[in-house]
């Protein structure tokens, strides 16, 4: 009994692949944490574009719908547009089929005109650039007249370009790229760090519980750890479909296994028809109207207005509701200017379209209506607050006192002491 007490049976350490996983885990998180936390909370905010920009239209989305009296044609509306504000130019529009709806134009301030034009080009300061800056204005479909304006489209342009590139162009890209790669190790370094070396109560309840009544330094460890897991799947498939989108040698393979084409565009050209300055393209309203007969449930039609004449191409989209990069019950199609028919496209580069969307919306949450952005939302949230809480934990191990910490051992090594008693 007492070569038993004089000899305890030592506790096994950790395994070697679980220290050589903490040790990556650890530094792998503090070389990559703040641009995770970056590009995880700009996709976060991302999801409710589309309710946020509602919201911030009020009540210039309605307007009073006067008796007996048509709505102005899109023509018209963009000339009364063009007019009152002439230092922007407009690039697609919104028109709705209910009648108290006003027309939504989407623009961009136009780049300033100057002998010097290379100088003036690029204008210094946050969201600006050749491209201008965007906004959506609202117009009165009956008189012309704007009514309203918000920049949120510009705010959630600037918002994507920070989650895609960081707002630093392709080294932006790559950096994102590279931190995406590194979260997804982390998320798998996370699953073998996590899982316990034996399964029993008392483990299952810290694997999957946060225990109450702790302080703070514990809380912070269960929820990153409880929660870690809990979003480990969604957040590698949502890290899985941004890596698609990021590098093109992955969105190739997507689309060559899913039956698209990865040079779709330069295909599509081919089938497009040719410019011809004889022929007069059809008005808008001639594709409103078709568009609306042809697909019953659209109550939201959104057309892109071509920069030039030459352009042949029209995009329509007819749905139930359109939003910045959504569409419900609906359907985008490139059609003929001339005649209004849908451009006859190979099977391949149709595909290549609804490959494409399909991971965007999967992406973003946009698969499964409100439920889906609720829960990317949430996954968003957690994935944010894993950069901070795995910091927290990082740190708080690092400034513990000397004297906490052998107070911690001599309680641990109590407990061990009592353990083989009683098993003696």
């Amino acid at each position: 009994m007492e070569n038993k007490k004089t000899n305890p049976k030592k506790k096994q350490g950790k395994s070697l692949t679980k220290r050589i996983t903490g040790w990556l885990h650890l530094w792998l998180g503090l070389v990559s944490g703040i641009i995770v936390l970056t590009v995880t909370l700009s996709g976060t905010v991302f999801v409710f574009c589309d309710e946020i920009i509602d919201w911030c239209g009020g009540s210039a989305k309605y307007v009073q719908a006067p008796v007996n009296t048509k709505k102005m044609s899109p023509e018209e509306l963009l000339i009364q547009f063009q007019k009152q504000v002439p230092d922007r130019r407009a690039f697609y529009f919104d028109t709705y089929k209910e009648a108290d709806r006003s027309f939504r134009i989407a623009s961009a301030t136009k780049p300033p005109k100057d002998k010097n034009k290379e100088k003036e080009a690029k204008p210094k300061g946050k969201g600006r650039g050749p491209r201008g800056t965007f906004a959506y204005h609202y117009l009165d479909p009956y008189t012309g007249k704007v009514i309203g304006s918000t920049k949120s489209y510009e705010f959630f342009y600037v918002i994507a370009h920070i989650h895609a590139q960081l707002l630093a162009g392709k080294f932006g890209k790559t950096v994102v790229g590279v931190a995406s790669i590194i979260f997804f190790i982390q998320l798998i370094g996370g699953l073998i760090l996590w899982w316990p070396k034996k399964w029993n109560k008392t483990t299952r309840t810290t694997a999957f519980k946060i225990k109450s009544g702790t302080k703070w330094r514990r809380k912070n460890y269960d929820f990153h750890n409880v929660f870690g897991f809990y979003s480990l799947l969604p957040a590698v498939f949502i890290t899985i479909t941004g890596l698609i989108m990021a590098y093109k040698v992955l969105t190739d393979l997507t689309q060559q296994a899913f039956g698209g084409v990865a040079d779709a565009h330069t295909i599509a050209e081919k089938y497009e028809p040719e410019f011809d300055p004889d022929k007069k393209a059809l008005s808008f309203t001639e594709f409103i109207d078709r568009n609306f007969k042809e697909i019953p449930d659209a109550k939201q039609i959104r057309m892109s207005i071509p920069r030039n004449d030459s352009s042949t191409v029209y995009n329509v989209v007819a749905a139930k509701f359109i939003g910045l990069k959504s569409i419900t019950k609906g359907k985008s199609r490139e059609v003929n200017k001339y005649t209004g028919d849908e451009i006859k496209y190979p099977k391949e580069v149709l595909m290549h379209e609804v490959i494409e969307h399909m991971n965007f919306d999967l992406h973003v949450g946009y698969w499964g209506g409100m439920f889906g952005k609720i829960f990317t939302f949430v996954i968003g949230v957690i994935c944010t607050s894993l950069p901070v809480t795995g910091f927290l934990i990082w740190w708080g191990r690092r400034n513990k006192s000397p004297k906490k910490t052998k107070e911690i051992k001599n309680i641990h090594q109590h407990r061990k002491d009592t353990q083989h008693e009683q098993m003696a």
